[in-house]
């Protein structure tokens, strides 16, 4: 497959998921579930960067994709097709700013992982996909006892609990995807830093200290002998 055939692929699965997340959300899908779906989907991204030929146009399409979020409250007033996908995984305590720092993650990842050793940031991804998208669904799915860090969202130690374990298989299969060589050990660690950065993460940040977390940690355990 082409570059040109694959970046048709890619934007294309991007407006599908996007049209699938509007279509749950007006079925009466919350939209924190509808959230947490784009937010494990977009997982595929990383697994898919061994079938490019040329880093640009991964590259281009995340910034694209950053770029196109952050007009999207800009031209919600203008279009009301635009103001219903916003509508579709805002509100009920969700904010926009979230899905920004999140696309974010991806466009600065994206080139470090295809110029560079491409498991830590592919894991960093997977983290950021797997653990907190699942393990915010089941912190709120199961509740319990809370706490919060000064200036973040209330966490549950069931969520955090579920982020640390989702986390470790994002790892992990970013690992066998890509062939690193790292121990059990080191795959567990990621997943417990991802579990502390998210809990411990200002609000609406966590989308972005979590990956650059598990991404500082991989980085430099690859580097240890």
């Amino acid at each position: 497959m082409t570059d040109a055939e694959l970046s048709t692929l890619w934007l294309a699965t991007l407006f599908g998921g996007l049209c699938v997340a509007g279509g749950l959300s007006r079925l009466g899908l919350p939209r924190t579930h509808v959230r947490d779906l784009l937010h494990v989907g977009a997982g595929v991204w990383p697994l898919g960067w061994p079938l490019w030929r040329s880093p640009v146009p991964p590259v281009l399409i995340a910034t694209a994709a950053l770029l196109g979020m952050l007009a999207v409250p800009l031209l919600a007033p203008r279009l009301p097709w635009v103001a219903r996908a916003q509508a579709a995984v805002c509100g009920e305590g969700e904010r926009w700013s979230g899905l920004v720092v999140y696309t974010g993650s991806v466009a600065v990842l994206t080139p470090i992982g295809l110029l560079g050793p491409r498991f830590p940031a592919a894991g960093a991804l997977l983290a950021l996909a797997l653990g907190d998208g699942l393990g915010g669904a089941v912190g709120l799915r199961v509740g319990g006892r809370g706490f919060s860090a000064p200036g973040g969202k209330g966490k549950t130690f069931a969520g955090s609990a579920a982020v640390a374990i989702f986390s470790i298989l994002g790892v992990a299969l970013a690992a066998q995807w890509f062939d690193a060589r790292v121990g059990v050990a080191t795959v567990v660690a990621a997943g417990v830093v991802a579990a502390v950065a998210e809990a411990l993460a200002p609000r609406a940040s966590d989308n972005a200290v979590l990956p650059a977390a598990v991404f500082a940690m991989l980085t430099l355990a690859q580097g240890t002998p």
